[in-house]
């Protein structure tokens, strides 16, 4: 009954891991190499490398775990054999009802006959075994029905995932039906991903359940077994001719074929390397590139029209002369700079910057290293690095106090400073990560300790940057013009073209920096090395986790965060050398964001904090993290904002007029800013000229709000026409006044903002609890 069905070399099998592969990656190549025996890969040849996956083994051991905890609390079928499938007799007979036990581990779902889903293809399947089968009810007479169920060390069941499970309830469709349909039974129309508890650890035997409808699944695998897989399975592959479509990316690092991928972005191969070289390109783009014959580097670095051509789709049309640029720096093997003209994400100067990095275990969800070091003056004055001895939230909270009370302790120092300083003579300080992710994993760390004394008056603190508008007693202090960190990836991602491949992570950047003048680069140790990102690998953090013999040192880890600090650190210096010397140049630094002297907000006392001051704390905190991505977004260029559809990019205005206590503007919107996502719902809008101190300065935007008309007669409804409200005081006030007299024709933009009208009442309500 249970075989495999290959029926000879013609025939490709494959199995739910290929499903799960595709829609994981949707790379063609993969999955055409798949399809392959191992005989056939050799023969073309294709280097297929098995890679050690550290996350697959904790995935193993998690299963294991939870159906060893299922099995003593409700009974499990079980394979004699640890990593066989369950024997055949043995799954036909829980199929047909006849085992008391209610799930079955393992079952091999392989039908005798070809799938009607697979009818015509060509295509067969190898073995496939679902996790765990849910035999529900078990009393004799009753209807049975069966739940597909997968075990996955993950804290989030992703859409892959779920096509998985669908493929093998469309497997055991065909099995039951070839069965008789045995007693009636039926399958259920929910699917279910057994993960991670959010509070649990992937060491642990706990899960939590998430079902989710099966539907939307199965419609993406029987259109993918109809439509694409029989195509992929046809694309020819030899060793003069490879037809399959691929693309390198940062998911491509654990794959087994990516050995065979890199050989055609090797460096030696200069401009000729696929045009997957150039960071930022997606599948789609490089697909619309292939339809240009624009093929190589090198092609796109000569492809200077791109921008204006109209069938490469929107995205690569306002992407491609950042796209150009980086194929120019590629084939030169030089810095070069975009067509951007400056930042407003960094400043020009910092007499004191505060250098954090933070690596993450996804598996444990916990913070798996954490370094900060306080550079003044260009010079390293002190530096702590800490690295969790377990993934325990205890262990976490340590490291994280280690680190943070240094931060908080210097930046205290510089407050004190500053408090005795008249602005002129004041210390300039600022907060420097490489990856915005590093950011998010550090708010996200913090989130998880607030029960701990310590962490609770450090968030304290970090509200302290960010101070509430309403309480500021500082007129000044209200422009928010001071964002208090940088992401230093995306400032180099939007300033320069750099001689790297696929991403602009630390190791290539600063390599190429260092070529260029700046340095040191970081030179990962033997292990720490990966190929499109340069924060710790999970193959490094689950060995360490699970007390492997060959895990890396403590030692090694914290060697290679300093490594990091190092080179983040002479990236920072390179980008104020650049930005000084552009200024003594041309007039203007290529840094623009404004910063006063660092200050702490006075508001809160930290020494003496209590509950109800976090829960203000905690409030407050997330509408500044609102404020502050707000702030972010609208430091991007005009063209980023627009092509990310948050604002309307250079309007006309055609008419403006006053009725009754409303003022109306309406504007000519150019096509390519016809695909904004703002509209007559959306709130905290600002009408400018683009003027950063206008559109970055919090204090001014009442002065500029506005408001998307809804259609109507006197305002229908057009794709290139825009009508905006406003009050009347707004519109005649000093500001509206100036931009009406000054801006040029194509100079008008519409931006969102950032508004919060719940934060300060649920704060106002907070503090109101704690008086007597």
């Amino acid at each position: 009954m249970i075989r495999d069905q290959s029926q000879g070399p013609m025939t490709k099998t494959f199995s739910g891991s290929t499903i799960k592969s595709w829609f994981q990656y949707r790379c063609e190549r993969k999955t055409r190499y798949e399809l392959f025996t191992d005989a056939e890969l050799n023969a073309v040849p294709v280097a297929k490398v098995v890679k050690k996956k550290s996350w697959a083994d904790e995935g193993v051991e998690f299963e294991n775990r939870v159906v060893a905890k299922l099995h003593r609390e409700q009974g499990v079928l079980q394979p004699s054999r640890r990593r066989d499938p369950l024997e055949e007799k043995v799954t036909a007979a829980f199929l047909q009802g006849r085992s008391p036990k209610p799930f079955a581990a393992q079952a091999n779902l392989t039908p005798n006959g070809t799938p009607a889903f697979l009818a015509g293809t060509d295509l067969a399947l190898k073995r496939n075994l679902p996790d765990l089968i849910r035999r529900a009810p078990t009393t004799p007479g009753d209807r049975p029905v069966f739940t597909i169920i997968d075990v996955k060390a993950t804290r989030r069941a992703t859409a892959f995932h779920k096509t998985q499970v669908a493929f093998y309830v469309r497997v055991l469709e065909t099995l039951l039906a070839e069965m008789g349909q045995p007693a009636g039974s039926s399958l259920d129309d929910h699917g279910e991903i057994w993960r991670i508890p959010d509070d649990g650890f992937a060491s642990g035997e706990d899960w939590a359940v998430e079902r989710f409808a099966l539907a939307p699944y199965l419609r993406l695998v029987d259109d993918f077994c109809a439509n694409v897989l029989p195509g992929i399975a046809k694309k020819v592959v030899t060793p003069t001719y490879d037809e399959t479509f691929f693309h390198l990316y940062f998911k491509c690092e654990q794959c087994d074929f990516i050995d065979h991928c890199l050989k055609s972005i090797d460096p030696e191969k200069a401009g000729d390397r696929d045009v997957s070289a150039a960071p930022g390109l997606t599948h789609e783009g490089k697909r619309s590139l292939h339809k240009l014959n624009i093929r190589s580097v090198s092609d796109l670095a000569q492809a200077a029209g791109l921008a204006a051509r109209r069938d490469i789709g929107w995205s690569l049309s306002r992407r491609a002369p950042l796209l150009v640029a980086r194929a120019n720096a590629l084939v030169a093997g030089t810095v070069m700079r975009t067509p951007e003209e400056h930042t407003f994400l960094m400043p020009p100067r910092a007499d004191v910057a505060f250098l954090v990095v933070v690596d993450h275990d996804p598996v444990d969800d916990r913070i798996a290293a954490i370094g900060y070091r306080k550079v003044e003056a260009g010079r390293s004055v002190h530096q702590r690095i800490e690295v969790p001895k377990s993934s325990s939230l205890a262990d976490e909270a340590a490291a994280i106090i280690q680190v943070l009370a240094a931060l908080i302790e210097d930046l205290a120092a510089l407050d004190r400073i500053n408090s005795d300083r008249p602005d002129a003579e004041g210390v300039h300080a600022h907060i420097f990560f490489y990856e915005p992710a590093e950011a998010t994993t550090l708010q996200r760390a913090i989130g998880r300790h607030l029960d701990h004394e310590m962490i609770r008056n450090g968030l304290l603190h970090l509200v302290r940057l960010f101070p509430p508008e309403d309480v500021v007693p500082e007129p000044e202090f209200r422009g928010m013009h001071h964002l208090p960190a940088t992401a230093i990836r995306s400032v180099v991602e939007q300033l320069f073209a750099l001689p790297v491949s696929v991403s602009h992570d630390l190791r290539q950047v600063s390599r190429a920096l260092a070529e260029a003048g700046g340095g040191p680069a970081y030179v990962p140790q033997i292990g720490f090395y990966r190929q499109f990102s340069s924060l710790l690998s999970i193959d490094v953090i689950r060995p360490i986790r699970e007390g492997d013999a060959d895990a890396p040192s403590i030692e090694a880890v914290k060697t290679d965060v300093a490594a990091r600090i190092e080179a983040l650190q002479g990236v920072v210096s390179w980008l104020f050398a650049r930005s000084a010397a552009a200024e003594v140049a041309q007039g203007k630094p290529l840094l623009r964001l404004a910063k006063k002297p660092f200050r702490f907000h006075a508001t809160f006392d930290p020494l003496n904090a209590v509950d109800l001051d976090v829960l203000v704390a905690c409030e407050l905190l997330e509408s500044r993290a609102g404020l502050l991505e707000a702030l972010i977004n609208l430091a991007q260029p005009s063209d980023r904002r627009r092509d990310a559809g948050r604002s309307f990019a250079r309007l006309k205005l055609r008419n403006h007029a006053v009725k009754g206590g409303m003022a109306y503007l309406v504007f000519e919107v150019p096509e390519a800013s016809r695909n904004a996502e703002l509209g007559p719902g959306s709130f905290s809008l600002i009408l400018t000229n683009d003027d950063p101190d206008l559109r970055l300065d919090m204090s001014n935007w009442p002065q500029c709000s506005c408001r998307i008309l809804p259609p109507s007669p006197d305002y229908p409804d057009r794709p290139d026409r825009v009508a905006v409200s406003m009050p009347k005081s707004t519109y005649l006030g000093q500001t509206m006044q100036a931009l009406l007299r000054d801006t040029p024709d194509g100079g008008w933009h519409i931006d969102q903002a950032f508004g919060d009208m719940n934060t300060a009442r649920a704060a106002a309500f907070l503090s109101s609890l704690g008086r007597p």
